[in-house]
Protein backbone atom coordinates (compact mmCIF):
# COMPACT_ATOMS: atom_id res chain seq x y z
CA UNK A 1 0.00 0.00 0.00
CA UNK A 2 1.75 3.19 -1.29
CA UNK A 3 1.36 6.62 0.80
CA UNK A 4 -0.12 9.78 -0.51
CA UNK A 5 1.95 11.37 -2.90
CA UNK A 6 4.02 14.58 -1.51
CA UNK A 7 2.50 18.12 -1.69
CA UNK A 8 4.03 19.93 -4.56
CA UNK A 9 6.64 22.61 -3.72
CA UNK A 10 5.12 26.19 -4.17
CA UNK A 11 8.25 27.38 -4.97
CA UNK A 12 8.37 25.85 -8.53
CA UNK A 13 5.49 27.70 -9.72
CA UNK A 14 6.72 31.11 -9.07
CA UNK A 15 8.11 33.25 -11.77
CA UNK A 16 11.26 34.11 -12.17
CA UNK A 17 12.43 36.90 -14.42
CA UNK A 18 16.07 36.50 -16.24
CA UNK A 19 18.05 39.63 -17.51
CA UNK A 20 21.38 38.90 -19.01
CA UNK A 21 22.78 40.82 -22.17
CA UNK A 22 24.70 37.35 -22.94
CA UNK A 23 22.42 34.43 -24.27
CA UNK A 24 24.86 31.62 -23.34
CA UNK A 25 24.42 32.90 -19.27
CA UNK A 26 20.99 32.84 -19.82
CA UNK A 27 20.75 29.40 -21.51
CA UNK A 28 22.69 28.23 -18.31
CA UNK A 29 20.16 29.84 -15.63
CA UNK A 30 17.49 27.99 -17.53
CA UNK A 31 19.26 24.90 -17.45
CA UNK A 32 20.37 25.16 -13.88
CA UNK A 33 16.56 26.51 -12.73
CA UNK A 34 14.60 24.08 -14.97
CA UNK A 35 16.89 21.06 -13.53
CA UNK A 36 15.69 22.19 -10.01
CA UNK A 37 11.99 21.69 -10.79
CA UNK A 38 11.48 25.49 -11.42
CA UNK A 39 8.59 25.81 -14.23
CA UNK A 40 7.62 29.13 -14.71
CA UNK A 41 10.87 31.28 -16.68
CA UNK A 42 10.97 34.60 -18.21
CA UNK A 43 14.21 35.48 -20.12
CA UNK A 44 15.55 38.50 -22.13
CA UNK A 45 18.74 39.47 -23.23
CA UNK A 46 18.02 43.27 -23.63
CA UNK A 47 17.64 45.39 -20.67
CA UNK A 48 14.97 47.95 -22.48
CA UNK A 49 12.58 45.08 -22.18
CA UNK A 50 13.19 44.16 -18.80
CA UNK A 51 10.13 46.59 -17.47
CA UNK A 52 8.14 45.66 -19.75
CA UNK A 53 8.42 42.45 -19.43
CA UNK A 54 8.14 42.70 -15.64
CA UNK A 55 4.99 44.07 -15.81
CA UNK A 56 3.50 41.78 -18.08
CA UNK A 57 4.56 38.75 -16.02
CA UNK A 58 4.83 39.77 -12.60
CA UNK A 59 7.86 37.90 -11.70
CA UNK A 60 8.02 36.89 -8.17
CA UNK A 61 12.05 37.03 -8.29
CA UNK A 62 14.28 38.66 -11.04
CA UNK A 63 17.64 37.55 -11.79
CA UNK A 64 19.98 40.91 -13.28
CA UNK A 65 23.03 41.27 -14.43
CA UNK A 66 24.45 44.81 -13.96
CA UNK A 67 26.79 45.54 -17.04
CA UNK A 68 24.56 45.84 -20.41
CA UNK A 69 24.53 48.02 -23.56
CA UNK A 70 21.74 50.26 -23.48
CA UNK A 71 20.80 50.18 -19.87
CA UNK A 72 22.72 49.03 -17.10
CA UNK A 73 21.37 46.96 -14.18
CA UNK A 74 21.86 49.77 -11.68
CA UNK A 75 18.80 51.54 -14.36
CA UNK A 76 16.72 48.39 -14.03
CA UNK A 77 17.35 47.60 -10.51
CA UNK A 78 15.72 51.58 -9.87
CA UNK A 79 13.03 51.24 -12.53
CA UNK A 80 11.99 47.85 -10.95
CA UNK A 81 11.86 49.54 -7.11
CA UNK A 82 9.93 52.36 -8.69
CA UNK A 83 7.06 50.57 -9.92
CA UNK A 84 7.10 47.67 -7.16
CA UNK A 85 5.31 48.85 -3.51
CA UNK A 86 7.46 48.57 -0.48
CA UNK A 87 5.34 45.67 0.73
CA UNK A 88 5.23 43.76 -2.33
CA UNK A 89 8.79 42.68 -2.14
CA UNK A 90 9.81 41.22 -5.50
CA UNK A 91 13.63 40.37 -4.26
CA UNK A 92 16.29 40.84 -7.01
CA UNK A 93 19.22 38.61 -7.10
CA UNK A 94 22.18 40.27 -9.00
CA UNK A 95 24.40 37.75 -11.25
CA UNK A 96 27.41 39.79 -11.84
CA UNK A 97 31.46 39.36 -13.34
CA UNK A 98 31.77 42.65 -11.18
CA UNK A 99 33.29 41.25 -8.00
CA UNK A 100 34.23 44.60 -6.70
CA UNK A 101 33.28 45.99 -3.48
CA UNK A 102 32.17 49.37 -4.88
CA UNK A 103 29.77 47.83 -7.16
CA UNK A 104 28.42 44.87 -4.33
CA UNK A 105 27.93 48.17 -1.94
CA UNK A 106 25.51 49.92 -5.01
CA UNK A 107 23.73 46.88 -5.61
CA UNK A 108 22.65 46.37 -2.58
CA UNK A 109 22.29 49.67 -1.17
CA UNK A 110 19.72 50.75 -4.64
CA UNK A 111 17.59 47.72 -3.49
CA UNK A 112 19.32 44.50 -4.65
CA UNK A 113 18.32 41.67 -1.96
CA UNK A 114 21.47 39.70 -2.76
CA UNK A 115 24.66 39.78 -5.29
CA UNK A 116 26.65 36.66 -6.47
CA UNK A 117 29.69 37.18 -8.76
CA UNK A 118 30.05 35.12 -11.88
CA UNK A 119 31.10 32.47 -13.00
CA UNK A 120 28.91 30.60 -9.95
CA UNK A 121 28.86 27.62 -8.57
CA UNK A 122 24.93 25.72 -9.75
CA UNK A 123 24.59 24.68 -6.38
CA UNK A 124 24.83 28.29 -5.07
CA UNK A 125 22.50 29.78 -7.68
CA UNK A 126 19.93 27.62 -6.35
CA UNK A 127 20.48 27.88 -3.01
CA UNK A 128 20.11 31.70 -3.13
CA UNK A 129 16.80 31.63 -5.42
CA UNK A 130 14.78 29.37 -2.85
CA UNK A 131 16.28 31.59 0.01
CA UNK A 132 15.06 34.42 -2.14
CA UNK A 133 11.99 33.00 -2.56
CA UNK A 134 11.14 31.01 0.58
CA UNK A 135 11.58 34.90 2.20
CA UNK A 136 8.74 36.61 -0.07
CA UNK A 137 6.46 33.87 0.53
CA UNK A 138 7.12 34.54 4.41
CA UNK A 139 6.40 38.44 4.21
CA UNK A 140 3.25 37.74 1.71
CA UNK A 141 1.83 35.32 4.53
CA UNK A 142 2.97 37.79 7.31
CA UNK A 143 0.99 40.73 5.07
CA UNK A 144 -1.93 38.33 4.64
CA UNK A 145 -2.37 37.27 8.13
CA UNK A 146 -2.04 41.17 9.51
CA UNK A 147 -4.60 42.48 6.37
CA UNK A 148 -7.19 39.65 7.02
CA UNK A 149 -7.29 40.44 11.04
CA UNK A 150 -7.42 44.15 9.85
CA UNK A 151 -10.38 43.30 7.40
CA UNK A 152 -12.29 40.80 9.83
CA UNK A 153 -11.99 43.58 13.08
CA UNK A 154 -12.94 46.11 10.46
CA UNK A 155 -15.65 44.13 8.98
CA UNK A 156 -17.04 42.81 12.74
CA UNK A 157 -17.20 46.52 13.98
CA UNK A 158 -19.35 47.40 10.34
CA UNK A 159 -21.65 44.25 11.19
CA UNK A 160 -22.19 45.50 15.04
CA UNK A 161 -22.72 49.04 14.18
CA UNK A 162 -26.56 48.71 13.41
CA UNK A 163 -29.15 46.10 14.46
CA UNK A 164 -30.72 46.37 10.97
CA UNK A 165 -29.51 43.59 8.82
CA UNK A 166 -29.68 45.61 5.65
CA UNK A 167 -27.59 48.43 6.96
CA UNK A 168 -25.08 46.27 8.23
CA UNK A 169 -24.71 44.27 5.04
CA UNK A 170 -24.77 47.98 3.42
CA UNK A 171 -21.55 48.90 5.77
CA UNK A 172 -19.76 45.26 5.26
CA UNK A 173 -20.15 45.92 1.28
CA UNK A 174 -18.53 49.67 1.34
CA UNK A 175 -15.92 47.91 3.28
CA UNK A 176 -15.15 44.65 0.69
CA UNK A 177 -15.37 46.85 -2.38
CA UNK A 178 -16.06 50.55 -1.79
CA UNK A 179 -14.47 53.54 -0.96
CA UNK A 180 -14.57 53.08 3.08
CA UNK A 181 -10.73 52.12 3.33
CA UNK A 182 -7.90 50.14 2.83
CA UNK A 183 -9.77 47.17 3.26
CA UNK A 184 -11.34 46.34 -0.13
CA UNK A 185 -10.68 43.11 -1.76
CA UNK A 186 -12.72 43.11 -4.85
CA UNK A 187 -13.70 45.25 -7.41
CA UNK A 188 -17.26 44.77 -6.45
CA UNK A 189 -19.39 43.10 -3.60
CA UNK A 190 -22.78 42.33 -3.35
CA UNK A 191 -24.72 40.93 -0.05
CA UNK A 192 -28.29 39.39 -0.55
CA UNK A 193 -30.55 38.74 2.00
CA UNK A 194 -33.60 35.88 2.41
CA UNK A 195 -36.68 37.35 2.33
CA UNK A 196 -39.53 35.92 4.71
CA UNK A 197 -40.17 33.02 2.09
CA UNK A 198 -36.83 32.00 1.58
CA UNK A 199 -35.54 33.77 -1.37
CA UNK A 200 -32.60 35.56 -2.00
CA UNK A 201 -33.11 39.80 -2.41
CA UNK A 202 -30.35 41.79 -2.86
CA UNK A 203 -30.09 43.77 0.06
CA UNK A 204 -26.66 45.89 -0.38
CA UNK A 205 -24.13 46.80 -3.32
CA UNK A 206 -20.67 48.61 -3.92
CA UNK A 207 -17.93 48.75 -6.13
CA UNK A 208 -18.57 47.76 -10.13
CA UNK A 209 -21.69 46.14 -11.43
CA UNK A 210 -21.81 42.35 -10.93
CA UNK A 211 -21.42 40.60 -13.90
CA UNK A 212 -23.46 37.56 -12.80
CA UNK A 213 -26.07 39.85 -12.50
CA UNK A 214 -28.36 39.72 -15.75
CA UNK A 215 -29.59 43.60 -14.50
CA UNK A 216 -26.90 44.85 -12.86
CA UNK A 217 -29.12 47.85 -12.15
CA UNK A 218 -31.71 45.70 -10.00
CA UNK A 219 -28.66 45.77 -6.80
CA UNK A 220 -30.21 49.10 -6.12
CA UNK A 221 -33.43 48.17 -6.63
CA UNK A 222 -33.96 45.69 -3.94
CA UNK A 223 -34.99 43.39 -6.91
CA UNK A 224 -34.61 39.43 -6.63
CA UNK A 225 -30.75 38.69 -6.67
CA UNK A 226 -29.03 36.99 -9.85
CA UNK A 227 -28.62 33.45 -9.59
CA UNK A 228 -25.38 31.85 -8.72
CA UNK A 229 -24.75 29.94 -12.04
CA UNK A 230 -25.59 33.52 -14.07
CA UNK A 231 -21.98 33.12 -16.32
CA UNK A 232 -19.27 35.33 -15.88
CA UNK A 233 -17.02 35.62 -18.58
CA UNK A 234 -15.17 38.64 -17.88
CA UNK A 235 -14.14 38.61 -14.41
CA UNK A 236 -13.76 36.36 -11.31
CA UNK A 237 -16.62 35.80 -9.47
CA UNK A 238 -16.47 34.18 -5.63
CA UNK A 239 -20.22 33.18 -4.05
CA UNK A 240 -20.30 32.46 -0.29
CA UNK A 241 -23.64 31.46 1.28
CA UNK A 242 -24.57 32.85 4.85
CA UNK A 243 -25.81 30.13 7.19
CA UNK A 244 -27.50 30.81 10.77
CA UNK A 245 -27.62 26.84 12.10
CA UNK A 246 -28.91 25.04 9.02
CA UNK A 247 -30.61 27.57 7.83
CA UNK A 248 -29.60 30.03 4.81
CA UNK A 249 -30.16 33.49 5.62
CA UNK A 250 -27.92 35.25 2.65
CA UNK A 251 -25.03 34.97 0.44
CA UNK A 252 -21.78 37.23 -0.46
CA UNK A 253 -20.58 37.76 -3.52
CA UNK A 254 -17.41 39.03 -4.53
CA UNK A 255 -15.66 39.66 -8.19
CA UNK A 256 -12.82 41.12 -9.68
CA UNK A 257 -13.13 42.87 -13.28
CA UNK A 258 -9.54 41.42 -14.13
CA UNK A 259 -9.53 37.71 -15.24
CA UNK A 260 -6.18 37.15 -14.98
CA UNK A 261 -6.43 37.71 -10.61
CA UNK A 262 -8.86 34.65 -9.85
CA UNK A 263 -10.07 34.25 -6.24
CA UNK A 264 -7.46 31.87 -4.50
CA UNK A 265 -8.02 29.40 -1.82
CA UNK A 266 -6.94 32.31 1.25
CA UNK A 267 -9.48 34.68 -0.42
CA UNK A 268 -12.04 32.33 0.17
CA UNK A 269 -11.53 30.91 3.51
CA UNK A 270 -11.25 34.88 4.02
CA UNK A 271 -14.75 35.23 2.02
CA UNK A 272 -16.20 32.29 4.18
CA UNK A 273 -15.19 33.86 7.42
CA UNK A 274 -16.57 36.96 6.72
CA UNK A 275 -19.76 35.32 5.43
CA UNK A 276 -20.06 33.91 8.82
CA UNK A 277 -19.63 37.03 10.67
CA UNK A 278 -22.54 38.00 8.67
CA UNK A 279 -24.78 35.50 8.77
CA UNK A 280 -24.57 35.82 13.20
CA UNK A 281 -25.05 39.67 12.85
CA UNK A 282 -28.46 39.36 10.30
CA UNK A 283 -29.70 36.73 12.45
CA UNK A 284 -28.96 38.98 15.49
CA UNK A 285 -30.82 41.64 13.72
CA UNK A 286 -33.67 39.10 13.40
CA UNK A 287 -34.05 37.91 16.80
CA UNK A 288 -33.56 41.81 18.37
CA UNK A 289 -36.44 42.80 15.57
CA UNK A 290 -38.67 39.65 17.12
CA UNK A 291 -37.67 40.41 20.60
CA UNK A 292 -38.83 43.90 20.48
CA UNK A 293 -41.94 43.37 18.10
CA UNK A 294 -42.72 40.55 21.41
CA UNK A 295 -41.88 43.64 23.78
CA UNK A 296 -44.32 45.61 21.99
CA UNK A 297 -47.33 43.22 22.07
CA UNK A 298 -46.38 42.52 25.31
CA UNK A 299 -47.10 46.18 26.31
CA UNK A 300 -50.12 46.60 24.11
CA UNK A 301 -51.48 43.98 26.29
CA UNK A 302 -50.77 45.17 29.21
CA UNK A 303 -51.94 48.64 28.67
CA UNK A 304 -55.33 47.12 27.65
CA UNK A 305 -55.62 44.41 30.61
CA UNK A 306 -54.43 47.65 32.84
CA UNK A 307 -57.37 49.52 30.96
CA UNK A 308 -59.80 46.77 31.39
CA UNK A 309 -59.10 45.79 34.98
CA UNK A 310 -59.29 49.09 36.50
CA UNK A 311 -62.79 50.11 35.74
CA UNK A 312 -64.38 46.89 37.53
CA UNK A 313 -61.69 46.95 40.47
CA UNK A 314 -62.38 50.67 41.18
CA UNK A 315 -66.24 49.61 40.80
CA UNK A 316 -65.91 46.43 43.07
CA UNK A 317 -63.53 48.61 45.78
CA UNK A 318 -66.72 51.30 45.53
CA UNK A 319 -69.45 49.15 46.35
CA UNK A 320 -67.86 47.50 48.72
CA UNK A 321 -67.06 50.91 50.89
CA UNK A 322 -70.82 51.70 49.95
CA UNK A 323 -71.81 48.84 51.45
CA UNK A 324 -69.63 49.30 54.60
CA UNK A 325 -70.96 52.86 54.98
CA UNK A 326 -74.68 52.02 54.64
CA UNK A 327 -75.22 48.43 56.45
CA UNK A 328 -76.05 49.07 60.26
CA UNK A 329 -73.74 47.68 62.78
CA UNK A 330 -74.78 43.71 63.40
CA UNK A 331 -76.81 43.27 60.32
CA UNK A 332 -74.15 41.14 59.16
CA UNK A 333 -72.98 37.74 60.16
CA UNK A 334 -69.39 37.33 61.31
CA UNK A 335 -68.19 35.39 58.15
CA UNK A 336 -70.06 38.06 55.81
CA UNK A 337 -68.53 40.91 57.67
CA UNK A 338 -65.18 39.73 57.82
CA UNK A 339 -65.24 38.73 54.06
CA UNK A 340 -66.54 42.73 53.62
CA UNK A 341 -63.92 44.27 55.35
CA UNK A 342 -60.99 42.05 53.13
CA UNK A 343 -62.90 43.51 50.05
CA UNK A 344 -61.18 46.40 49.48
CA UNK A 345 -57.70 45.47 50.95
CA UNK A 346 -58.08 42.64 48.44
CA UNK A 347 -58.88 45.39 45.44
CA UNK A 348 -55.88 47.23 46.64
CA UNK A 349 -53.64 44.85 46.41
CA UNK A 350 -55.04 43.77 42.79
CA UNK A 351 -54.36 47.36 41.81
CA UNK A 352 -51.04 47.62 43.40
CA UNK A 353 -49.85 44.53 40.97
CA UNK A 354 -52.04 46.27 37.93
CA UNK A 355 -49.38 49.63 38.91
CA UNK A 356 -46.56 47.10 39.10
CA UNK A 357 -47.16 45.75 35.84
CA UNK A 358 -47.48 49.38 34.22
CA UNK A 359 -44.03 50.26 35.60
CA UNK A 360 -42.45 46.81 34.38
CA UNK A 361 -43.11 47.68 30.77
CA UNK A 362 -42.92 52.05 31.42
CA UNK A 363 -38.96 50.74 32.54
CA UNK A 364 -38.55 48.15 29.27
CA UNK A 365 -39.48 51.66 27.35
CA UNK A 366 -37.20 53.96 29.51
CA UNK A 367 -39.86 56.19 30.78
CA UNK A 368 -40.64 55.05 33.68
CA UNK A 369 -41.48 58.87 35.31
CA UNK A 370 -39.28 60.32 38.02
CA UNK A 371 -39.62 63.56 39.40
CA UNK A 372 -36.78 64.34 41.51
CA UNK A 373 -36.77 67.51 43.83
CA UNK A 374 -35.40 68.24 47.36
CA UNK A 375 -36.72 65.76 50.40
CA UNK A 376 -35.65 64.53 53.67
CA UNK A 377 -34.62 61.18 53.02
CA UNK A 378 -34.51 60.22 56.91
CA UNK A 379 -38.16 61.73 57.05
CA UNK A 380 -39.51 59.53 54.20
CA UNK A 381 -37.92 56.35 55.42
CA UNK A 382 -39.55 57.26 59.28
CA UNK A 383 -42.74 58.16 56.94
CA UNK A 384 -42.24 54.54 55.43
CA UNK A 385 -41.71 52.21 58.72
CA UNK A 386 -45.06 53.69 60.09
CA UNK A 387 -47.23 52.99 57.23
CA UNK A 388 -45.34 49.23 56.66
CA UNK A 389 -45.56 48.58 60.32
CA UNK A 390 -49.33 47.00 60.08
CA UNK A 391 -47.95 44.87 57.41
CA UNK A 392 -45.09 43.51 59.71
CA UNK A 393 -47.19 42.94 62.52
CA UNK A 394 -49.61 40.85 60.35
CA UNK A 395 -46.73 38.41 59.21
CA UNK A 396 -45.40 38.63 63.52
CA UNK A 397 -42.45 40.92 62.36
CA UNK A 398 -40.73 43.58 64.26
CA UNK A 399 -40.31 46.49 61.73
CA UNK A 400 -37.75 48.85 63.17
CA UNK A 401 -35.16 51.59 62.07
CA UNK A 402 -31.64 52.60 62.98
CA UNK A 403 -30.55 56.16 62.00
CA UNK A 404 -32.79 58.06 60.39
CA UNK A 405 -32.59 60.69 62.85
CA UNK A 406 -30.48 63.84 61.35
CA UNK A 407 -31.85 65.46 58.07
CA UNK A 408 -30.73 64.19 55.16
CA UNK A 409 -31.71 66.25 51.81
CA UNK A 410 -31.13 64.84 48.60
CA UNK A 411 -32.91 65.30 44.68
CA UNK A 412 -35.21 62.44 45.09
CA UNK A 413 -39.06 61.59 43.89
CA UNK A 414 -40.78 61.04 47.14
CA UNK A 415 -43.30 58.87 45.94
CA UNK A 416 -40.85 56.93 43.78
CA UNK A 417 -38.26 56.38 46.98
CA UNK A 418 -40.96 55.06 49.28
CA UNK A 419 -42.16 53.02 46.38
CA UNK A 420 -38.42 51.37 46.51
CA UNK A 421 -38.54 51.11 50.52
CA UNK A 422 -42.34 49.39 50.27
CA UNK A 423 -41.29 46.84 47.71
CA UNK A 424 -37.87 46.05 49.38
CA UNK A 425 -39.55 45.83 53.22
CA UNK A 426 -42.67 43.92 51.34
CA UNK A 427 -40.01 41.50 49.75
CA UNK A 428 -38.33 40.69 53.67
CA UNK A 429 -41.90 40.40 55.14
CA UNK A 430 -42.78 37.84 52.44
CA UNK A 431 -39.68 35.45 53.18
CA UNK A 432 -38.92 36.33 56.87
CA UNK A 433 -40.66 33.51 59.35
CA UNK A 434 -42.67 34.84 62.12
CA UNK A 435 -40.87 36.20 64.94
CA UNK A 436 -37.99 37.66 63.06
CA UNK A 437 -37.00 41.63 62.43
CA UNK A 438 -36.96 43.72 59.12
CA UNK A 439 -34.44 46.43 60.32
CA UNK A 440 -34.93 49.83 57.99
CA UNK A 441 -31.46 51.80 58.21
CA UNK A 442 -30.63 55.31 56.66
CA UNK A 443 -27.23 57.23 56.30
CA UNK A 444 -25.62 59.41 54.63
CA UNK A 445 -22.02 61.63 53.36
CA UNK A 446 -21.54 64.14 51.20
CA UNK A 447 -21.87 62.18 47.96
CA UNK A 448 -24.78 59.83 48.63
CA UNK A 449 -27.17 58.89 50.76
CA UNK A 450 -27.24 54.83 52.05
CA UNK A 451 -30.62 52.78 52.63
CA UNK A 452 -30.21 49.39 53.99
CA UNK A 453 -33.44 46.70 54.43
CA UNK A 454 -32.13 43.68 56.48
CA UNK A 455 -34.61 40.87 57.28
CA UNK A 456 -33.71 37.41 59.67
CA UNK A 457 -35.16 35.22 57.42
CA UNK A 458 -33.36 32.20 55.49
CA UNK A 459 -30.60 34.08 53.26
CA UNK A 460 -30.00 33.68 49.61
CA UNK A 461 -27.52 31.32 47.47
CA UNK A 462 -24.63 32.35 45.84
CA UNK A 463 -26.31 31.48 42.34
CA UNK A 464 -29.57 33.36 43.29
CA UNK A 465 -28.22 36.75 43.83
CA UNK A 466 -27.56 37.89 40.09
CA UNK A 467 -31.48 36.76 40.07
CA UNK A 468 -32.99 38.83 42.55
CA UNK A 469 -33.44 41.81 40.56
CA UNK A 470 -34.91 40.27 37.48
CA UNK A 471 -38.55 40.45 36.09
CA UNK A 472 -40.26 37.50 37.11
CA UNK A 473 -38.38 35.80 38.62
CA UNK A 474 -38.64 34.18 42.32
CA UNK A 475 -36.61 32.71 45.00
CA UNK A 476 -39.00 30.47 45.37
CA UNK A 477 -40.96 29.36 42.05
CA UNK A 478 -44.13 27.84 44.19
CA UNK A 479 -44.04 31.12 46.05
CA UNK A 480 -47.15 33.04 44.33
CA UNK A 481 -47.65 35.90 46.49
CA UNK A 482 -46.94 38.75 43.53
CA UNK A 483 -45.75 38.50 40.42
CA UNK A 484 -41.71 38.77 41.09
CA UNK A 485 -41.63 42.44 39.68
CA UNK A 486 -41.07 44.02 43.12
CA UNK A 487 -37.17 43.97 43.18
CA UNK A 488 -37.00 44.40 39.34
CA UNK A 489 -38.67 47.71 39.36
CA UNK A 490 -37.24 48.94 43.08
CA UNK A 491 -34.00 48.54 40.63
CA UNK A 492 -35.39 50.24 37.39
CA UNK A 493 -36.04 53.14 40.16
CA UNK A 494 -33.29 53.55 41.96
CA UNK A 495 -31.29 53.70 38.47
CA UNK A 496 -33.64 56.54 37.17
CA UNK A 497 -31.88 58.06 40.27
CA UNK A 498 -28.12 57.27 38.82
CA UNK A 499 -28.33 55.66 42.04
CA UNK A 500 -27.25 51.91 42.55
CA UNK A 501 -28.83 48.99 44.01
CA UNK A 502 -27.55 45.25 45.34
CA UNK A 503 -27.79 42.67 47.70
CA UNK A 504 -25.78 41.01 50.37
CA UNK A 505 -26.58 37.46 51.58
CA UNK A 506 -26.18 34.06 52.59
CA UNK A 507 -27.77 30.79 53.44
CA UNK A 508 -28.85 31.05 56.86
CA UNK A 509 -28.10 34.52 57.82
CA UNK A 510 -30.94 36.56 56.51
CA UNK A 511 -30.44 39.51 53.41
CA UNK A 512 -29.48 42.57 53.23
CA UNK A 513 -30.47 44.89 50.70
CA UNK A 514 -28.65 48.53 50.24
CA UNK A 515 -29.72 51.57 47.99
CA UNK A 516 -26.85 54.23 47.24
CA UNK A 517 -28.32 57.36 45.51
CA UNK A 518 -26.62 60.41 44.92
CA UNK A 519 -27.01 63.66 47.17
CA UNK A 520 -27.93 65.94 43.97
CA UNK A 521 -28.95 64.99 40.48
CA UNK A 522 -27.20 65.03 37.41
CA UNK A 523 -26.60 68.37 36.18
CA UNK A 524 -27.94 70.66 38.38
Amino acid sequence: MSGAAPAPDPLLTRTILLVDDEPANLDLLETVLEGDGFTSLVRTSDARAALPLFEAARPELVLLDLHMPHRSGFEVLADLRARTAPEEHVPVLVLTADATFAARQRALSSGADDFLTKPFQNAEVRLRVRNLLRTRLLLQAQRRARRTAELLDAASRALHASLDGATAAAQLARLLAGPDGGHAVADGCAIDLADDAGALVRAAHAGTADPGSVDPGGADRGTTAPTPDAPAPAAARLVVPMTAGDRVVGRLVLWRDDPTRPFDGDDRQLAVEVARRAAQAVEHARLYREARAATEAREQVLAVVAHDLRGPLTALRMDAELLQEKLAPGSLRPVEARTLARMPATAARMDALIQDLLDAARMTRGTLPVERAPHDVAALVREAAETLRPLAAAQELALEVEGADAPCVAAVDAGRLLQVIANLVGNAVKFTPAGGRVTLGCAADDAEVRLTVADTGPGLAPEQLSHVFGAFWQARHADRRGLGLGLAIARGIVEAHDGRIWVESAPGRGSTFLVALPRAAKGR
